[in-house]
């Protein structure tokens, strides 16, 4: 008798397991309800020896006087339009998933730009923001902004980029987010 209640424990544990899985797998991919753990430790588990990261958050006014300042925004949108350039000029494909063609064929820019979630990494020299801005509905990049210090402006660092067979610097939005060091 012992053996089946142990074996309906087991059962009972494993659905559980299961259905909590699936759970946070359709929350990371919906990109509702915060992060996850597999989260948590991807973006801890490649920093620098000589840094902490934060927990992600969604994006505070913190986060938008950092990703929203008009330097970063402005040099976010040149890096795009950087990629977009070289992409033609030698078949990168870094944001070729972006629609930035309108329906006339006339190239366009950027029309949208929202700060979604971040994590900072506190440094020696500073605080790195790494952070996600949806550019399309459902397509984002993965920025890092560095900031010397409380009363310094934030700069612009770099945007996160993949090979282009796994969608270059375009991420999903809801991706985990993840240290970069480049």
């Amino acid at each position: 008798m012992q053996s089946v209640v142990d074996v309906a424990k087991s059962a009972t544990n494993t659905v559980v397991s299961g259905a909590t899985n699936l759970a946070n797998t359709a929350v990371s991919y919906t990109g509702l309800g915060g992060h996850s753990h597999a989260e948590e430790h991807l973006h801890k588990s490649t920093l620098p020896p000589d840094s902490t990261a934060s927990s992600v958050k969604k994006v505070d006014s913190e986060g938008l006087a950092v990703f929203e300042d008009e330097g970063v925004r402005h040099e976010v949108l040149v890096k795009i339009n950087k990629l977009a350039h070289e992409d033609v000029k030698h078949g990168l494909k870094e944001v070729a998933s972006l629609d930035l063609v309108g329906p006339d064929g006339i190239k366009k820019g950027i029309s949208y730009y929202h700060p979604l979630r971040y994590f900072t990494v506190t440094r020696p020299l500073g605080v790195d923001y790494i952070g996600e801005i949806e550019i399309e509905e459902g397509k984002s990049i993965h920025v890092r902004v560095h900031k010397a210090g409380s009363g310094n402006t934030p700069l612009f660092h770099s945007i996160d980029t993949r090979p282009s067979e796994e969608g270059g610097a375009v991420f999903k939005t809801g991706e985990p987010l993840g240290w970069f060091d480049y």
